[in-house]
């Protein structure tokens, strides 16, 4: 990424078969999980092929780099096999090492190296100070100062550890109850009620640059569990123009599904949980997320002003952005869920 471009049907079989042959290594080979995703994928993006990925013989270095000549093909098989990987509970090292090598004889930049190697070893300090150093949040946080708005970002993650508040912030935030019924802005303020989250600025409330995806929450409804972040995460990192966006859908998946960190910025993250893609139908939503990702004309977490459009009707949004309705029924934005285990289980 920038943007999720998928593979055309000519390009199916040579790139999954690349991905397959970093994902076998001399332990094992890939996974159920991983190969219903491609699966997945493959039936979604690619209607009519009557292809079946169990059927698909990993390639070798030499036949990849044969086929997988073009840049944005390689590309793409670096993204597959990153996310494959950290579908995985735990990232057997031999793994890792195995797919970092394969990709870089082939030619393709295995550009979260750094990241896959300390989620194998289970570096866990060294992998949630990657993640935050390569982050887009990170980088808008860094711009916020040089523009003059260092003061209210502080003030904004204090509030998160609850070490006072912002009322100009929170009063902001507040504020979008009074947009009308079934704008966009109203339908965030009915989020945050519904859930009992704070408002950014208010103790406790979430800062408010990662607040941002909380807009798309709405936008696509999903809802605010483990599988709907990371399915908002995946529509996030699918439509964003900054390939930065891969890092937000990859902690989620850290958080949601390797079980590799339980916290952000410090703070225990209550519904973090393994394995949330294995439960029913998980697989096909995540991929449904990057289908109507795809489909969508606007970068709706970094190329948008939220609250400019915050009295625009979420249906007017969504048509002209181009986002289809979902293609399998999942929790929404505003469902409420019980957690299924306590942080960190799996």
């Amino acid at each position: 990424m920038p943007r999720f471009d998928p593979p055309t049907k000519a390009e199916v079989v040579p790139l999954f078969s690349a991905v397959l042959g970093a994902l076998t290594w001399p332990g094992g080979g890939p996974t159920e999980l991983q190969l219903d995703l491609l699966q997945s994928t493959l039936d979604a993006f690619t209607p009519g092929t009557a292809l079946a990925v169990r059927e698909f013989s990993p390639s070798s270095v030499e036949k990849a780099a044969a086929e997988l000549q073009d840049s944005h093909l390689l590309k793409q098989c670096a993204n597959f096999v990153t996310v494959l990987e950290l579908t995985m509970n735990p990232l057997p090292a031999g793994l890792e090492k195995h797919a970092a090598q394969y990709l870089l004889a082939i030619g393709s930049e295995a550009k979260y190296a750094t990241i896959l190697r300390d989620t194998a070893e289970e570096h866990t300090l060294r992998l949630h100070a990657d993640l935050m150093r390569n982050s887009w949040y990170t980088e808008q946080t860094v711009k916020g100062v040089f523009t003059g708005r260092g003061g209210e970002l502080l003030r904004s993650k204090l509030a998160y550890y609850s070490l006072g508040s912002d009322d100009k912030l929170a009063a902001k935030w507040r504020g979008l109850r009074n947009c009308p019924e079934g704008s966009w802005g109203h339908g965030v303020a009915r989020f945050y009620n519904v859930h009992g989250f704070s408002f950014p600025g208010e103790p406790n409330g979430i800062y408010e640059i990662g607040a941002l995806h909380d807009w798309v929450h709405v936008l696509t409804d999903y809802g605010p569990s483990p599988e709907g972040e990371i399915d908002v995460f995946a529509f996030i990192a699918a439509t964003m123009e900054d390939g930065r966006g891969l890092i937000q859908f990859i902690l989620t998946l850290a958080l949601f599904q390797n079980g590799t960190i339980t916290t952000v910025g410090g703070k225990p993250v209550t519904i973090a949980r393994a394995d949330t893609l294995s439960d029913k139908g998980a697989v096909d939503h995540l991929v449904d997320a990057f289908r109507r990702a795809r489909q969508c004309t606007a970068d709706v977490m970094g190329g948008v002003d939220h609250f400019a459009l915050a009295d625009t009707p979420l249906e007017e949004l969504r048509q002209r952005w181009g986002i289809p309705q979902k293609a399998f029924e999942s929790p929404g934005a505003y469902e409420v869920f019980a957690p299924a285990s306590p942080a960190g289980a799996s």
